[in-house]
């Protein structure tokens, strides 16, 4: 994907109204851009002959916002359309989107939604130095899943315990494994493990510790 996108360089009558103009360009903030003057402007001999405009290179630095560029030109160039909502914190870098479709952008048990994750955490870790994780949400799939998941780990619990024998649960991703190992992580007397399934996808079995 080409870096233009996260970048570029505008010519206007002053130096603040390229400012202003690249920021428009990049729909991003002043704090969120790294500002090179390339050329001040001149009013020429008399203010007539051999006037110069004012010329800027600006580009973006903050990982949010490069995030947000890249996924807008990525599910373009897919001919998705989708709204992208930016929310920064300390700890984690959400990108919410809201389209007309939602199914197309998650895809079946997340699968696109992760792969898009993914990819654009991949490609703006190569940008920024700054390594914020980087979550992508689609009309509240995320919250919906994590109910499931919480839901399917109390009731494997509550069956491991009750029978005192192995308990595994469907197939799943990497990153709801990942959730559900956490969970299980709270039960003391339990542990989990991941095991290899048909189609590339893994298991988890639960069971009492030995």
């Amino acid at each position: 994907m080409k870096q233009q996108h996260l970048h570029v360089e505008v010519a206007a009558e002053s130096l603040d109204a390229a400012v202003e103009k690249a920021l428009a360009q990049l729909d991003c903030t002043r704090a969120e851009v790294d500002v090179e003057v390339l050329q001040v402007q001149s009013s020429g001999l008399l203010g007539m002959f051999g006037r110069q405009s004012a010329r800027v290179r600006v580009r973006l630095h903050d990982r949010g916002v490069i995030a947000r560029q890249l996924a807008h030109r990525l599910l373009h160039l897919s001919a998705l359309d989708a709204d992208i909502a930016l929310n920064s914190s300390n700890n984690r870098i959400e990108l919410n989107l809201t389209a007309q479709d939602p199914s197309l952008l998650i895809g079946r048990h997340g699968q696109t939604l992760d792969a898009l994750q993914t990819l654009i955490g991949t490609m703006t870790d190569r940008l920024t130095t700054d390594r914020t994780p980087i979550l992508f949400d689609v009309d509240g799939y995320r919250g919906r899943r994590q109910v499931f998941l919480n839901r399917l780990a109390h009731r494997l619990v509550k069956k491991v315990r009750r029978s005192g024998k192995p308990a595994t649960t469907p197939p799943l991703f990497i990153g709801e494994r990942r959730i559900l190992h956490e969970l299980f992580k709270q039960e003391s007397d339990l542990e989990s493990s991941s095991k290899n399934h048909e189609g590339g996808r893994k298991i988890i079995i639960l069971q009492l510790r030995g």
